[in-house]
């Protein structure tokens, strides 16, 4: 709010997050342009040797004075790789990310050299630079189209995805500049974590990390987990039956949903008719908790998770979608069972549970870097949040050319019949002058009816989601052409130009008299951000533009979010309330959906900082391990002399440090899955202690400590059990001896944020668990 009622000079004396005064290094770009003259002159094959000799034998970047040589050799070699000249704002943008900002940049700015000229420069300097993007395409898209500058300056430049082999990644690590998903980066990471052997590490550098779409990664996504799983048991028929036994319920009368779409329960007639189905049993009992989870996991799969929305289903298994940016979300699975609950609903084969091996979040892996920076359309929106998470600060660098585009202000519909036929409107009225439109849906079945309802208007529409996501560069750079019409999910919004005319622009002329980009939001999302990038791709580098939002109270985030004294005016006065009423009513209801999001993100980083020390001292210690076992050797040898001395008699010390060593890595991954395992099942019933006046987070701290205070002794004592156990005159290995298993097969994916709701509807259904339990009759 305070932003509202100061002007911007204040705000940056005052230190407000996002107002970082990034002009301070306009010295810098004004050195960097009065060099240009000098370095156009160098030869192509001396351009490298020039920087080098700028830095001289530290390769660090010492002065600014040698920041501005370095950013003008950086400059021409994308205008001699690139055919491109960098603005003076994208020089001083890289400015910025080289001093670890994260900078605001309207789209069609062109951060993607933005971001190669800063890893060029902290490259040339001797860093190791990951610039860290969303996905495999736009890792691999940037890596090649930017591979000219670095080639220019003689710095060795790789990619990263999800079907990189191992060897290719470990070669793509010794790179100077690595574009690599930042989920791929987190995977291997973890996957590291558990390597028996160090040929099997790909061993990623944390120097610095350039973070692109950085208000996505850094915030939306920034406290998912990444896991890495192992294989569990099979339980497919126990999911097919709970299935069947859902299909029998009918809403209302056997579960409720709550309001906020967050959380379904089961009524006391629906568990009535549940036990009844099963043969009179109670399930409220031990014995019986883990067919009521099963439940209702079967009934959230059926009611709160929506396919051609949430998921489609491809070639016979379940695809989650990222709704945030409308893409497939690949290797993303639900956890505790839900994708399994899916795949039952979708009478699909069910797959293995995974038992986690371990997970990192987003957060905890950026904060690895040692220089943490980043660029997005919409950064100021979350500074609050990027200095209380990173201690990043954050500023706005404005654009070439100034915006002209036209923002109309929000149209408020009552129904959602209503708005869709305001939208049908003013989309045919549009095409019939021939102004290229672009609409904003929020999923693929929204997206497909649309269509369908323009197919019947006459208007034939290209439509992009989630399911044609391989074609997305093509349709989008055609989506500026004249009379053309392009229906698009969230993937709209980033990583792809829309020029006016097409992508030659032959017919721009026209299409700017025309007004240029029509883009047309079906809804609201639940962050002003994601509706800011729908609109940003409209008024690019100063072209005319127009952007309309259309809006139902009928729409899910209204229902879920306006507040209970804007609901009853609405039901008191009805037609008789304002259209600026209407569109307060539409603001605050996605201002507390973006109050709940922080909220979230808030608890689930608090839970989690216990856990991130723990894996610290975890890791240390099996990197101890890893390489070599020597004092772990020498503690086993103090606690059981005799056996260890016998040990050392037959093998050897190299060979009793062996079995120590391998015994060790199995014991310690044992134990980490183990401990995980359990703080999980602590979190989720810790909010009960509220009932008892206590903290819960307080509470989580102090049992993850309690349980950790022996981890390290509980390891030693199992490494000394089992080398004593061991015999040297058994003819199997160590690890068939000893029965050390490790998982037939490891997957990771992302655990999407909340997928059952808070902790605090799953405290309620625990208290409403617990309740039934008590009083439940025989």
């Amino acid at each position: 709010m305070i932003r509202k009622h100061f002007p911007r000079w204040l705000h940056r004396f005052l230190g407000t997050p996002g107002t970082a005064h990034l002009s301070q290094f306009n010295d810098i770009l004004e050195l960097a342009r009065a060099l240009q003259s000098e370095v156009s002159g160098i030869p192509d094959n001396e351009l490298d040797g020039f920087a080098t000799n700028v830095l001289g034998q530290n390769s660090a970047i010492a002065s600014r004075q040698n920041l501005a040589k370095i950013l003008a050799v950086a400059r021409e070699a994308c205008i001699r790789g690139l055919g491109v000249e960098p603005y003076d704002e994208q020089v001083l943008g890289a400015c910025a990310l080289i001093h670890g900002y994260v900078v605001e940049m309207d789209t069609g700015e062109g951060k993607t050299i933005v971001g190669a000229l800063a890893a060029a420069a902290l490259g040339a300097s001797g860093r190791r630079v990951h610039v860290l993007s969303v996905n495999d395409y736009l890792a691999e898209r940037d890596a090649a189209w930017m591979g000219p500058i670095y080639e220019l300056l003689g710095i060795k430049v790789a990619w990263v995805g999800q079907r990189t082999s191992v060897d290719g990644r470990k070669q793509a690590y010794t790179a100077d500049v690595v574009y690599a998903p930042v989920s791929e980066v987190g995977y291997d990471v973890l996957r590291d974590g558990f390597a028996h052997d160090l040929s099997e590490q790909v061993g990623p550098t944390f120097d610095v990390g350039i973070v692109d779409e950085a208000d996505a990664v850094m915030i939306d996504e920034a406290v998912s987990p990444l896991v890495l799983a192992g294989e569990g048991d099979h339980i497919g028929d126990d999911f097919y039956n709970a299935t069947s036994l859902v299909e029998l319920l009918s809403p209302e009368e056997h579960y409720t949903v709550d309001a906020d779409l967050s959380a379904v329960s089961l009524t006391e007639a629906g568990v009535d008719l549940l036990e009844d189905q099963l043969g009179g049993v109670n399930l409220y009992v031990t014995e019986n908790i883990d067919m009521l989870t099963r439940i209702n996991l079967a009934l959230y799969a059926r009611t709160l998770v929506h396919r051609d929305i949430d998921y489609l289903v491809e070639h016979g298994s379940i695809r989650l979608i990222n709704t945030s940016r409308g893409r497939i979300a690949h290797m993303h699975r639900w956890p505790d069972g839900l994708h399994a609950a899916i795949e039952a609903k979708e009478r699909l084969e069910v797959t293995k549970p995974g038992v986690v091996l371990d997970s990192i979040t987003i957060q905890d892996l950026l904060l690895r870097y040692s220089l943490l920076a980043g660029m997005s359309g919409t950064v100021l929106a979350v500074a609050d949040e990027l200095q209380e998470f990173y201690s990043a600060e954050s500023g706005r660098i404005e654009p070439h050319k100034n915006k002209i585009r036209i923002d109309e202000p929000i149209r408020v519909f009552s129904t959602h019949a209503k708005k869709e036929a305001g939208i049908l409107q003013e989309i045919t009225k549009r095409h019939s002058q021939g102004q290229p439109v672009l609409v904003g849906t929020q999923s693929v079945a929204e997206s497909e009816h649309l269509a369908s309802m323009l197919d019947a208007e006459g208007v034939s529409a290209k439509v992009l989601n989630a399911r044609n996501s391989a074609e997305e560069a093509e349709i989008i750079s055609f989506a500026g052409q004249y009379s053309t019409v392009t229906i698009s999910t969230q993937m709209s919004g980033r990583g792809t130009d829309i020029k006016l005319g097409g992508p030659d622009e032959s017919d721009r002329n026209r299409i700017v008299e025309l007004g240029g980009l029509v883009v047309i939001s079906t809804s609201m999302y639940p962050s002003r951000r994601l509706d800011a990038q729908l609109l940003g791709r409209s008024g690019r580098q100063g072209d005319p533009g127009t952007t309309i939002r259309f809006i139902s109270l009928e729409d899910e985030l209204i229902k879920a979010h306006i507040p209970g004294f804007m609901k009853r005016k609405l039901q008191y006065r009805g037609r008789k309330v304002s259209g600026r009423e209407l569109s307060e009513m539409v603001v605050s209801s996605q201002k507390i959906a973006e109050a709940l999001r922080l909220e979230r993100h808030r608890s689930t980083w608090q839970y989690t900082r216990a856990i991130s020390i723990q894996r610290q001292a975890v890791i240390g210690t099996r990197k101890d391990i890893l390489f070599g076992a020597e004092e772990m050797a020498q503690q086993v040898l103090q606690t059981i002399p005799g056996q260890a001395e016998n040990l050392i008699s037959k093998l050897g010390w190299r060979g009793y440090n062996a079995l120590v060593r391998t015994v060790g890595l199995h014991a310690i991954d044992e134990a980490w899955t183990t401990h995980l395992a359990f703080l999980n099942d602590v979190r989720e019933g810790i909010n009960l202690r509220v009932l008892a006046g206590q903290d819960p987070v307080q509470e989580f701290h102090l049992i993850a400590l309690r349980e950790f205070d022996v981890f390290f002794e509980s390891v030693h004592k199992v490494v000394c059990e089992m080398v004593a156990s061991y015999d040297v005159d058994d003819p199997t290995g160590i690890v068939e001896q000893l029965g050390l298993r490790r998982p037939s097969a490891t997957w990771t994916y992302m655990v999407p944020e909340n997928p059952l709701g808070t902790s605090g509807d799953r405290a309620a259904r625990n208290v409403q668990r617990i309740a039934r339990q008590l009083f439940k009759k025989d």
